[in-house]
């Protein structure tokens, strides 16, 4: 039995594959050939108002595509956090930062307590980090809260943290402070060296804040867990008596940051990104006072206006040069429209909450109506209109500037893009009209013949014809194909022939082979 092949053969992709030369061979001197090698329509270009009218809204569509890259520019999160900055009179007691949103403001600071960390250092020294034992037991550290009755002595210890319990075998001040270390408790173990060159350890909390104190509890192979041999060196419990269970030496108490903010007093358990409003922090370095501004930079705003009037002066020259008389575009309802819905939006009035700005002129960025009816005007930017509305409110200037950038590129994205916009639908339409076009044009009608090279594989034969898979498969293609110009010629002469589907009784047929 013959083996049919066509059963993974897609016929009508294979248009611009492998069946070029088979559909070559057998077509012969067809006028369709050169169409599916070349896809040229025997129209010239130039008098094709199709063609014509693609070049020009492709320009149309590139020039949109740069207008919203620049205007999506303008109001990014970045270029928005660059337009306004923060500053300190007294730098060296805190430094201020801003974000996305912040909005101007004066704060006067004072800051009375800076954010520390509760640490405590051995009171016994050794002469080595890694030679020396200290003792060996168990370590049981814990983070939590002390009630305080004085700086050193409390009455009770709540742990709030994690914990951990901490094997050691004539431990080292290195080899402990690297268990510390690992532990993942919160807890930072540092070894330094005093002025005789001695060795004491370190420990302290990894956050600063009242509420992160530490307990360290002993249980010392010598069976004496909070005297002042061995591993019990270690103990630092600040409910016990000092050097009875609390026998490490504390450093620095465990303190919040205290500030007070235009009068109002304020705590932080950390000293960095302390809220003074929306999108506006500071960081604390000393105590001490300073004021701290925040605004909007001129220069910044300035820049990003005369950004605004560059990106649609720059539309504006290209979409004019497609509507000028002669243009590609000079008769295109779309690109007249776009023009005009420019035109409107740059001169509209948008919603700026309770600022007074609500138009560009207001903002130095006047509208100049187009010199001939029917294409797109322009923008220029006046420094003193821009400066004078900033002084009087520049929030409402920025605002003003980043809403009109966003509408101006949502109406460019109605026509570029590429899931909904007018043009890539128009051009999707437009092209597939040319190419049916170029079909008709290209396939010369007959009444009742077809090409010679085809015809006489499936006409006047005798016995059975036998056809590869390919060579079947390009005829029937050539049936879809050229059925455009031909249709009736074809129908009776493919089908009834060419295909195997004879109509009289001499028996002739065409089969498949592998």
């Amino acid at each position: 039995m013959a083996n049919n092949i066509l059963g993974n053969y897609n016929p009508l992709l294979s248009l611009f594959g492998n069946n070029n030369q088979l559909l070559s061979g057998l077509l012969g001197s067809s006028p369709i050939v050169p169409l599916i090698r070349s896809g040229n329509s025997s129209q010239s270009a130039s008098t094709d108002p199709n063609v014509v009218l693609i070049s020009g809204l492709g320009q149309l569509l590139s020039s949109l595509n740069i207008f919203q890259d620049s205007l999506q520019q303008i109001y990014s999160p970045y270029a928005v956090n660059n337009s306004i900055s923060g500053s300190s009179s007294n730098p060296s007691v805190a430094r201020v930062s801003t974000a996305a949103g912040a909005q101007n403001g004066n704060y006067s600071v004072s800051i009375s307590q800076l954010a520390q960390a509760h640490s405590a250092i051995t009171a016994f020294t050794l002469p080595d980090t890694s030679s020396t034992a200290v003792g060996s037991g168990t370590l049981t550290i814990k983070t939590g809260s002390y009630a305080y009755t004085s700086p050193t002595s409390a009455t009770s210890f709540t742990p709030s943290g994690s914990s951990a319990t901490l094997s050691i075998n004539n431990g080292t001040l290195s080899s402990i402070a690297t268990a510390i270390n690992g532990s993942g408790v919160g807890m930072v173990a540092n070894i330094v060296q005093n002025a005789s060159g001695n060795y004491q350890l370190q420990i302290s909390a990894a956050q600063t804040g009242a509420s992160n104190n530490f307990q360290i509890l002993v249980s010392d192979n010598d069976g004496n867990n909070t005297d002042q041999n061995g591993l019990s060196r270690l103990a630092f419990d600040q409910t016990q008596a000092v050097g009875s269970g609390q026998n490490l030496t504390q450093t620095q108490a465990a303190q919040n940051a205290n500030y007070l903010i235009n009068g109002a007093s304020g705590s932080n358990a950390g000293n960095s990104g302390i809220s003074l409003g929306s999108s506006v922090s500071m960081d604390l370095l000393s105590t001490g006072s300073t004021n701290i501004s925040v605004k909007l930079d001129l220069n910044g705003l300035n820049g990003q206006a005369q950004s605004l009037a560059d990106a649609f002066n720059t539309l504006q020259g290209s979409l004019n040069a497609l509507l000028v008389s002669g243009g590609l575009l000079s008769r295109d309802p779309i690109a007249k429209q776009l023009a005009s819905s420019m035109n409107q939006q740059a001169s509209a009035s948008y919603s700026n909450g309770s600022s007074l700005l609500v138009k560009l002129n207001q903002i130095g960025l006047n509208f100049q109506y187009p010199q001939q009816f029917g294409q797109m005007g322009s923008l220029s930017l006046s420094n003193n209109s821009l400066q004078s509305a900033y002084s009087s409110d520049s929030q409402g200037v920025a605002n003003l500037l980043y809403t009109a950038a966003r509408a101006l590129n949502w109406l460019a994205n109605s026509y570029a893009s590429y899931g909904n916009g007018t043009i890539p639908q128009t051009l999707t339409a437009l092209q597939k009209m040319q190419f049916s076009q170029q079909i008709r044009q290209s396939a010369t009608p007959a009444s009742n013949t077809i090409p010679a090279n085809l015809s006489s594989l499936t006409v006047n034969q005798s016995g059975s014809i036998q056809l590869s898979a390919q060579q079947i498969s390009a005829l029937s293609l050539y049936a879809m194909v050229y059925s455009l110009g031909a249709p009736y010629a074809v129908s009776a002469q493919i089908l009834n022939n060419g295909l195997g589907l004879s109509n009289n009784n001499s028996g002739n047929g065409i089969s498949t082979y592998a």
